[in-house]
């Protein structure tokens, strides 16, 4: 058995996580083994965990306070069915690139298309940067169908925004992303012996210079729900500036 340490850095927050595995890193296991089962109810919640963090950390590389999360609409009734609305959105997203692209502005995006239960009011929530949401407004055809705007938290809490921009709609994934956006930085290597002895003491690590400690999860305890032993999270005593 093996214990690993892995940090995960974003612009706002360091995560580090320690595990144990029955496989050492970087050793060639043959490739991934056929899936027998379906997942099961704790290997669901684990997988639901893990996305809702990934997308908090896409949105934390690349986004901030200066953003907005945006909802476009159109009139009731004015796509019949999804894909109708696509063709509408791809094209918007052309002419927002073109227009980007004259104004030397990075056009990149995190959102997914949704519908009210009538199956009548197709609209997409995505998150934008300040400069681009301008731009997106402009190219909006359907002023009068609705358009509106949430600033992201200036504290860059986004787990709710990760688990609302996450959640299915009518039981199919219709989340939408740019290509183009930054990844968090993550590091994983063995622990060393001597800082397991301490965490199994029950002794907490050391915050970062310039970092304190935000979460000491006990939850994460779990380890057939997580796949981690100890999970600490740290934030900037000061917030960088616009970093996307």
């Amino acid at each position: 058995m093996y214990t690993y340490k892995r940090v995960i850095r974003t612009p706002n927050s360091i995560e580090v996580e320690y595990y144990k595995s029955i496989k050492k890193v970087g050793k060639n296991y043959g490739g991934r083994q056929p899936r027998r089962a379906k997942s099961d109810t704790k290997q669901k919640l684990a997988n639901k965990i893990r996305t809702i963090m990934k997308w908090e950390r896409m949105i934390d590389c690349n986004f901030c306070e200066n953003d907005y999360f945006c909802r476009f609409s159109a009139p009731f009734g004015t796509f019949d069915n999804e894909e109708a609305f696509m063709r509408c959105v791809n094209n918007w997203f052309k002419r927002i690139k073109r227009r980007c692209g004259k104004q030397g502005i990075e056009f990149k995006y995190i959102g997914y298309r949704e519908c009210g239960k009538l199956g009548k009011n197709w609209h997409l929530h995505i998150i934008l940067s300040e400069e681009v949401t301008k731009v997106a407004r402009e190219c909006w055809e359907y002023k009068n169908g609705g358009i509106n705007l949430s600033p992201l938290y200036a504290n860059h809490e986004y787990k709710k925004l990760a688990e609302y921009i996450r959640k299915d709609v009518q039981g199919e994934k219709r989340m939408m992303t740019s290509r183009n956006l930054k990844k968090p930085e993550i590091e994983v290597k063995e622990a060393k012996k001597r800082e397991v002895r301490k965490l199994e003491r029950g002794e907490v690590i050391e915050p970062p210079k310039g970092w304190y400690l935000q979460k000491d999860d006990a939850e994460y305890l779990i380890n057939d729900v997580t796949g981690a032993s100890w999970y600490f999270k740290f934030r900037p005593l000061a917030f960088p500036g616009r970093h996307n």
